[in-house]
């Protein structure tokens, strides 16, 4: 999944909405948290399960539920894309322009990922020459229609990362045109609009998960053709339909619902911090982080046994999150914890760690002779010391893809360009 959006959400703010804060505390923190555990539960994929104290095995499977730091970027970008679009919505104001939020978002991801996406095409090309339908999929990657269908849902060999970008890319469509709806009804100030736009979204909780529930049934895949050991497409096959981009985006969906609980406190009680909005954010994180270690095996997420086969304990650890996340955004005290400055730091290039720490996993691998491979490490000290050259090297390149890719196109005049008010 992808780190692609910031704590703040004026890139989209409609117009005449400058003085209200748009910072939500917390957010950082928990980009951060989720971009370095989605890189632990792939480096910790290299540990031999086999003769760990069981300290070290628990923490080792606790790790290797890093995948769920995907619905945590899903949720946190449902949450700060809306934000002005409740906002606005709330105050009876126009809808904000979707071209100026298209070119934001397109200024946002594109860059950095069709770098790594075009690298790790290449890099792929030299380990997997006989790749099946490698320009059908790298064409999908690049026009974010890979999770489409299970054949191209991983868009390149060697980065399988980068497959949620195209999903993620989805949820940015279907929300403003979600979202059109709810205007359309009309723009009413007051309970009465905070109970249009409430129950509207519930119904369009109600509408995903039938849709979902529809092609979880209707679009399953040959048996013959699943497996990992048949590459990225064979484990495609194996996730598919459950991971289908309707399903990410009820993930989403729970971030939108979250943006409209904080927009709603912020116009009634404007900045107000009280000691109780801790107490609920570190009920959310303690809850999530139980609901992790209770289902901590087996090893690899299973996601058969979930509502719908849906990913990641959806929606349970969705909602706990979105919990934290509007505790965090008006607590007195957690909120200056889980965004420190090392947090803040890693939120901003956690972009560039999601989409570049895969291919130097591969590169570790290479330096190690092919050790550094799927419970290849034996020796958890040695396996220490890798993790953290690899974790060393993330920051490097994203920091560089940060400074010199992303940043200089997210600050041009053409991303930049603010949108033209409503008359």
């Amino acid at each position: 999944m992808s780190a692609t959006t910031v704590s703040r959400v004026s890139d989209a703010t409609p117009e005449g909405n400058a003085t209200f804060n748009h910072r939500i505390s917390g957010a950082d923190g928990l980009r951060a948290l989720a971009a370095l555990w989605v890189v632990m539960s792939h480096v910790y994929q290299r540990l031999t399960i086999a003769n760990l104290p069981d300290w070290l095995l628990d923490f080792k499977l606790v790790m290797m539920k890093g995948s769920f730091g995907v619905s945590i970027f899903f949720v946190l970008s449902g949450m700060l894309l809306s934000f002005p679009f409740w906002n606005a919505y709330l105050a009876g104001k126009p809808m904000p322009r979707l071209g100026h939020y298209a070119r934001r978002r397109f200024a946002r991801i594109a860059p950095g990922f069709y770098a790594s996406l075009a690298v790790s095409f290449a890099v792929g090309l030299y380990l997997v020459p006989d790749t099946p339908y490698a320009i059908w999929r790298l064409i999908s990657g690049f026009t974010f229609t890979s999770g489409l269908s299970w054949i191209t849902l991983f868009p390149v060999e060697v980065n399988g990362p980068l497959w949620s970008i195209g999903f993620e890319v989805v949820s940015y469509v279907l929300m403003p045109l979600a979202m059109l709806g709810m205007f359309l009804l009309g723009r009413r100030k007051g309970w009465r609009g905070k109970r249009i736009g409430i129950g509207y979204w519930v119904l369009m909780l109600g509408v995903v998960i039938a849709v979902n529930q529809w092609l979880v049934t209707n679009l399953t895949t040959p048996d013959e053709y699943k497996g990992w050991d048949k590459g990225n497409i064979g484990g495609a096959a194996v996730w598919w339909p459950d991971y289908n981009p309707v399903a990410l985006f009820a993930h989403f969906l729970i971030g939108i619902m979250v943006a409209a609980v904080i927009v709603m406190w912020r116009r009634r009680f404007g900045m107000l911090r009280t000691w109780w909005w801790d107490v609920v954010a570190l009920a959310g994180l303690a809850g999530a982080f139980w609901l992790v270690w209770v289902n901590r095996e087996p090893p690899e997420p299973d996601h058969t046994t979930n509502v719908q086969g849906q990913p990641y304990l959806w929606p349970w650890f969705a909602v706990l999150i979105g919990v934290a996340l509007i505790g965090l955004a008006h607590s007195t005290f957690l909120h200056r914890v889980v965004d420190n400055r090392f947090a803040r730091y890693t939120a901003m290039v956690s972009f560039g760690i999601y989409i570049w720490h895969y291919l130097i996993l591969h590169l570790v691998s290479f330096l190690t002779d092919g050790q550094f491979v799927y419970g290849g490490i034996l020796n958890p000290v040695k396996h220490a010391w890798l993790t953290v050259a690899v974790l060393l090297m993330s920051y490097a390149v994203a920091s560089a893809s940060w400074y010199l890719v992303e940043k200089p196109i997210l600050r041009s005049r053409w991303a930049t360009k603010p949108a033209k008010p409503r008359r």
